[in-house]
C-alpha cells in the first residue's frame, strides 16, 4: 500500500545555519581560503545534517569576497564513506535528496570558487 506523502515535509527549505551552528563540519576561513573538514567520526558518513551543513558552507565561504577557495578534507581516517543508510529510509528520501541537492547546487552557484577535495 503506498502511503500519502505530505507535501510540507520535503518542500520546505530549513533554515540554513551558520558555521558556528556546525556540528559535523568545522568550518574556518584563512587567508582567502574556507576549510570545510569533515567530522563525523568513525568514516563521515554523510547524513541529511551533515549535508546542509556542507551546503550552508559553501554559501557562507561564497557571499565573502575574500575567499578564492574552498578546501573539503577529513578529520577522520576515512575522508567519506558514503550516507548514513540508517536515515535513507522511504520515509526520508526526499528530505535526503533535498540535502543532496543543496550541497551540489551550492557547489554551481559558487561557480567563481575553486575546490580541492
Amino acid at each position: 500500500m503506498i502511503k500519502p506523502v505530505n507535501t510540507q515535509d520535503f518542500t520546505l527549505q530549513p533554515d540554513r545555519r551558520s558555521p558556528e551552528e556546525f556540528e559535523s563540519v568545522k568550518f574556518r576561513i584563512e587567508d582567502g581560503v574556507a576549510r570545510m573538514t569533515l567530522n563525523r567520526p568513525e568514516h563521515n558518513l554523510l547524513n541529511e545534517s551533515m549535508l546542509r551543513e556542507i551546503a550552508s558552507g559553501i554559501s557562507h565561504a561564497g557571499e565573502r569576497d575574500d575567499v578564492k577557495l574552498i578546501v573539503v578534507d577529513s578529520a577522520c581516517k576515512v575522508f567519506c564513506g558514503g550516507i548514513d543508510i540508517g536515515e535513507y529510509t522511504s520515509q526520508r528520501v526526499f528530505q535526503m535528496l533535498d540535502a543532496f541537492h543543496a550541497a551540489f547546487a551550492g557547489m554551481l552557484e559558487v561557480g567563481n570558487l575553486s575546490f580541492a577535495w
